[in-house]
């Protein structure tokens, strides 16, 4: 569709989608802290990494939702509730007295967040066409790993302040309310699709498969920050700063990847480049499997960020395709179920493995089925979109 002040469309939508990157990590470096906070109840270190990982549940059984009612009652005035929740769940920390209280706030952040993620990537189809919309997600998930880097830089300087105060940054929402206002318009709503018997018509199949690929590939890239720091501690002596500088590495050049996204789909399909990306992610986790100091695990960290950072690009722009505006609402919420599914079930997934074996045997085996998978498909060379 034609929009009036196209570049601060662009702006705006991108900064809605940096609320999202703040949902768990921006509080991280306060955990500590808050934990000797409450030194009366005797489940705090429980309760306070519940805090940390209780959004990403209710963005995952709530994205669904967020989806079906953008498409039934329509985007902009949603996004603006959202984000009003989002600065008063976000900044209940600083206000609130009690942990279940804290986390009873957080779980209404995750409400926030599976909205707004939703009805963000809805916004990029429906204001964007080929080329263009491809260019501008691999520019959103580019712009998202790189603010996740100075998020959780900025909450480590609050909480050295006070472990409250990391949850001021969630006030950036407040920037965000009338922007979205004042630049961003209602897309043209259609009635919903049915299937003439059923009532709303069915996902497609296709987008159970980019499902399914995008909840192992989250799972696979989760990998990193769940196991990571345990494996620095059994190779080297060093502290906490290093090991976050590690994961903020991944982080960053996950970001390159994303930015050069559309380079990489212009030569080829959706579905070679999901096995690329698990080929490209399997080196890596062969190298982090073979490293025996902190230096030599930087080779490894590094080709598997830049090969994670394709899976969120090819994901949103194979279902926003894929999906007519009608669905899309409902499409792309699913996928943020998947995306924060695959998060969640990270370690429940891969930590069996690693207790049974070690952490450098998981990753290894990991690369192993990777590699293979990822000769599969490309082999098979299907078109997920035509």
């Amino acid at each position: 569709m034609n929009v009036k002040h196209p570049a601060w469309v662009k702006v705006t939508v991108l900064l809605t989608s940096m609320m999202t990157v703040m949902a768990g990590a921006t509080i991280a470096p306060a955990l500590p802290e808050m934990t000797r906070a409450f030194p009366e109840n005797a489940a705090a270190e429980t309760l306070v990494k519940l805090i940390l990982t209780i959004p990403g549940l209710f963005i995952a059984f709530t994205a669904p939702f967020s989806g079906w009612i953008i498409d039934r009652f329509g985007r902009i005035r949603f996004l603006v509730a959202m984000l009003f929740l989002y600065t008063v769940a976000g900044t209940s920390g600083l206000y609130l007295n009690s942990l279940i209280e804290i986390i009873i706030g957080r779980a209404f952040l995750g409400v926030a967040v599976g909205g707004i993620m939703t009805t963000s990537i809805a916004l990029i189809g429906d204001y964007f066409e080929g080329e263009e919309r491809q260019k501008f997600l691999g520019i959103q998930a580019g712009i998202m790993s790189f603010s996740g880097t100075v998020f959780i830089t900025a909450g480590g300087l609050l909480a050295d302040v006070g472990w409250r105060y990391p949850f001021l940054i969630y006030a950036m929402a407040l920037i965000a309310i009338p922007m979205v206002l004042l630049y961003l318009p209602e897309p043209d709503r259609l009635p919903p699709q049915t299937d003439g018997k059923n009532g709303l018509a069915a996902i497609p199949g296709i987008a159970w498969i980019v499902y399914v690929l995008s909840f192992f590939g989250m799972a696979v890239f989760y990998m990193m920050p769940v196991q990571v720091p345990f494996l620095i501690q059994q190779i080297a002596n060093v502290g906490n700063t290093a090991t976050g500088l590690a994961l903020a590495v991944v982080t960053f050049v996950a970001g390159i990847a994303s930015f050069n996204y559309p380079r990489l789909k212009m030569h080829f399909t959706h579905y070679q480049i999901y096995g690329i990306t698990f080929l490209i992610v399997g080196a890596g986790f062969l190298l982090v499997s073979m490293a025996s100091s902190y230096a030599t695990l930087y080779p490894g960290l590094i080709i598997a960020g830049l090969g994670a950072g394709f899976i969120m690009p090819n994901s949103n722009l194979c279902l926003v395709t894929l999906s007519s505006p009608e669905m899309r609402g409902r499409i792309l919420g699913l996928l943020t179920t998947f995306i924060f599914l695959g998060q969640f079930a990270s370690p429940l997934m891969f930590q069996p493995v690693v207790t049974l074996t070690s952490i450098k045997s998981g990753f290894l085996y990991l690369a192993i089925l990777l590699i293979v998978l990822s000769v599969i498909s490309l082999i098979r060379n299907r078109r997920l979109i035509k």
